[in-house]
Order: C-alpha cells, then sequence, then structure tokens
C-alpha cells in the first residue's frame, strides 16, 4: 500500500515590488522555517495573482504604506482561494495592529525563530501565544532569546537586479543597544540580542557556497556596535568578499574599517543639526564625532557623504533648522558630494515619543532647508508630505481606520477621505493608544 501525503499550500507575500522584497530577511526567513512543514512559495506585487487554491496566506508588513497593496492583495486573494486563512506578521504588527483588524484572521505578533507559532496558525489553532485576533484582548510579543543558526535561511535567491544586488543577507543580531527615543526598531526588538562571531563566520560560508555569491550584506540596526566586527569583516574581505552595510553609526567608525571595507560613500544620520536636539532625542551623536567622521572621509578618498535629517521633532526651534543647513554647509566645505535627505518625524508606538504631535509644518521646514542648501549645490531628498502624513495616522490608529482603507486604493485617496470627514486631528493626536494591548516586554 502507498501512502500519499497532502501536504498543505502556503503563500508567503512580500506588498511590494521584486527588486525590494527579495532582499527583506523576513521573507527568507518565513519561507525557510515555513518549508520544514508544507508546500511553500513567495510571491510579490508583480505576481501575486498566482495564487490558487491556498491553504494559508501570510503576508509581512514591513512599512505602513504597504497595507494598501496589502489590503488589495486580500480582497483579489480571497475570491481565488475562498477557504485560505490570511496572515500578516512584521514590524508593523508589532508597532500597531490594530487599523488593519478587519482584513486578516490573524495577526503574528513577534518573531518566529525557535517557536511553533506558524505551524499552529497553518493548523488553524489561534489560540496560542503571538497570535492576535478580534477575539483577544491582548497578546504578548514572543521572540527567542538567543539566534542561533537553526532557523537561519541560507538559501537566498538574490539575483543582481535586486536593491542590493547578488549578495547573501547576514543578520549580526537583532534590537539595538542605543537609546534614540524616537526609534520603533529599539521598541520591538528590545532587548537586543547579537550572534557569536563563530556562528556569522559559518553562515556567511555557507550563504556564499550555497548561493554562489561572493558579496555579504550585514544586517544591523547599528553594525558598528557589534563588539568583533572588525575580526569578521577582516575574515571575509581576506576570503576576497565583498562587503556592504546595512547603517553604521559615525560614532563608530574607525581608520581599520575603512581600510578594510573602502566605501565610497559615507552615510551619517545626525537626525537633528544641533547638539541640543541630539541630546533631546537622545541620537548620542556629537559634533566631533559627525566631523571626525567626515576627516576620515576625507582622509580614505571617500567621494560622497550623505546625511539623514529630521523636522518637527519634539522641541525643535527655528535655530535647529538653521543648525542642519549650517552643519551641511561645513560639511560641504570638506567633501565634494553631499546629499541631504530629510524627513519629518513621525511619532510610533512604544516608543517613548509615542505620544507627540506630527508636525504639519513640516513640509514648510523642508522646502525651506531645499531652498537655502541648493545655493550650495547640495541635492535635498525628500518623501511626499502626504504619504508621511499618511504613515503618521496609521501607525497610531484604531479599527476605525479600517473604513477608509477599505474604500482607499492609495494615501492620496485614504487622506481625502480622512480629511473630508474633519478626521485628520483625532487621528494625529489619539486619544485611545489601542496598541498598549500589544505586551513588548
Amino acid at each position: 500500500m502507498v501512502w500519499c501525503i497532502l501536504l498543505k499550500n502556503v503563500a508567503v507575500i512580500y506588498p511590494n515590488k521584486y527588486k525590494a522584497g527579495i532582499t527583506c530577511l523576513a521573507v527568507h526567513i518565513l519561507a525557510n522555517h515555513l518549508s520544514k512543514y508544507y508546500n511553500t512559495k513567495v510571491f510579490f506585487l508583480e505576481n501575486y495573482q498566482q495564487i490558487k487554491n491556498f491553504d494559508t496566506i501570510f503576508i509581512t508588513l514591513q512599512y505602513e504604506l504597504d497595507y494598501f497593496n496589502a489590503i488589495n492583495i486580500v480582497k483579489f486573494l480571497k475570491m481565488q482561494n475562498p477557504n485560505a486563512k490570511f496572515i500578516a506578521g512584521g514590524p508593523c504588527v508589532m508597532e500597531n495592529p490594530y487599523p488593519l483588524m478587519d482584513f486578516f484572521d490573524a495577526f503574528i505578533v513577534g518573531e518566529i525563530e525557535g517557536s511553533n507559532v506558524m505551524y499552529e496558525v497553518v493548523e488553524g489553532n489561534y489560540d496560542v501565544e503571538g497570535v492576535l485576533t478580534k477575539y483577544k484582548d491582548k497578546v504578548k510579543r514572543i521572540y527567542p532569546k538567543k539566534l542561533g543558526i537553526e532557523d537561519y535561511p541560507i538559501y537566498q535567491p538574490i539575483p543582481e537586479n535586486s536593491a542590493y544586488g547578488k549578495t547573501f543577507l547576514l543578520e549580526l543580531g537583532r534590537g539595538c543597544p542605543r537609546r534614540c527615543k524616537f526609534c520603533l526598531a529599539r521598541a520591538i526588538y528590545y532587548p537586543p540580542r547579537i550572534r557569536k562571531l563563530d556562528d556569522l563566520i559559518y553562515l556567511a560560508e555557507e550563504g556564499i557556497k550555497t548561493n554562489k555569491v561572493n558579496k555579504v550584506s550585514l544586517i544591523h540596526p547599528s553594525v558598528g556596535d557589534y563588539k568583533y566586527i572588525l575580526d569578521l569583516v577582516e575574515y571575509l574581505v581576506n576570503k576576497g568578499v565583498q562587503v556592504s552595510l546595512s547603517s553604521i553609526r559615525v560614532d563608530t567608525l574607525t581608520e581599520e574599517f575603512l581600510k578594510l571595507t573602502k566605501p565610497k560613500t559615507l552615510t551619517i544620520a545626525p537626525e537633528a543639526g544641533s547638539e541640543k536636539l541630539r541630546e533631546i532625542i537622545k541620537k548620542d551623536i556629537s559634533e566631533e564625532d559627525i566631523f571626525r567622521g567626515v576627516e576620515l572621509a576625507k582622509k580614505y578618498n571617500i567621494s560622497k557623504i550623505k546625511l539623514y535629517y529630521m523636522v518637527g521633532l519634539p522641541n525643535e526651534e527655528w535655530e535647529d533648522i538653521e543648525a542642519i543647513i549650517n552643519q551641511v554647509k561645513e560639511i560641504k566645505r570638506h567633501i565634494k558630494m553631499v546629499e541631504v535627505s530629510v524627513n519629518p518625524f513621525i511619532p510610533k508606538p512604544h516608543t517613548d515619543f509615542e505620544l507627540e504631535s506630527f508636525d504639519l509644518e513640516s513640509k514648510k521646514k523642508i522646502k525651506y532647508i531645499e531652498k537655502e542648501l541648493k545655493k550650495y549645490g547640495v541635492r535635498v531628498e525628500y518623501e511626499n508630505f502626504n504619504s508621511m502624513l499618511c504613515q503618521a495616522i496609521l501607525a497610531r490608529g484604531d479599527t476605525s481606520l479600517s473604513y477608509y482603507l477599505d474604500r482607499a486604493n492609495n494615501y492620496s485617496k485614504f487622506l481625502s477621505l480622512i480629511k473630508k470627514d474633519n478626521l485628520l486631528e483625532k487621528y494625529l493626536n489619539p486619544k485611545e493608544l489601542v496598541w498598549k494591548n500589544i505586551i513588548l516586554k
């Protein structure tokens, strides 16, 4: 007698374009984990319409603006997969899933490594730790106390035309030891956990061999804070492997690091132009740190510096806006190519600034910075203001937002409906803090 086991079909969807989604480590972690139990396939904005007769559909939500795509995807796929369960997870779910409560059967709150939560959900059991439904009042985040190698995705089919190029994604750790008051990652991934150097070397070797790549992208909120970063980078460089970074704080930058990595661009994120405001937001980067980084860039022939700032921060004064301009002008005196990114501060749930207001004057401040820096040949980049306003609403919204999300295909339409009903103030300064039902610690 021949026994035939029919495995369930499970889909993992990144609700945006393939080029960005294929370099999202969460996509690879989910696919690797689920493939142990089920027939698992990964889809993106370009090909999700192919999903038919699947049992469970997981959507990872990395950014609030992906909600519109995610809802469109769910609506379409429910017709093609009438019996499927729709589950959401990711940082936005840990932040605040309530605006999306009407569109999903359940939400996974936390990190799945070392747990069987995915299996339980596919099998229809939502009464487990880390799973939120509309029938539960509160949920406690799940997370692995330690990060090992068991659940790490060695196979990562990342092509040359991806956002990072053909590479292997190597996560040094999760969570951040710093104290920035505005940072969501610090809040939702606490406590910081790092991987052992030996584990990272093993994962890198296996990843390079399995995926036939000669580039490794190091992922961590603050790469330079990893205790053995020089040992790891030196090991990879000596093997002829190119190393790229997700981010590095300028106060952790060293000559040894630059000698090894030979970057063409140095990214610095002062966030605020003045020392006073950086102290308020606890960025913990001094003027001395910034210009020491600039001097190192000059010394090691780095041709471009990219600077990241926010406006509309708590306790901001006009002199802080001028401080951004003056700081950039001074850096431009030393480095020929300087690019600046300025965007409004968005108060996020679970952070120290979760109750702060979104500054509706941010757009004017950004335009002023752009105008002044244009005189010195500095290009200023910024996101569409309405898209940032939309993020601010969705980040701290409640279940009543589902009405507007259901009727809007994009953030412009969404905002128009909110404004038409005179609800902008209500959603920008919420009284009911629904995200307090998500227990992170």
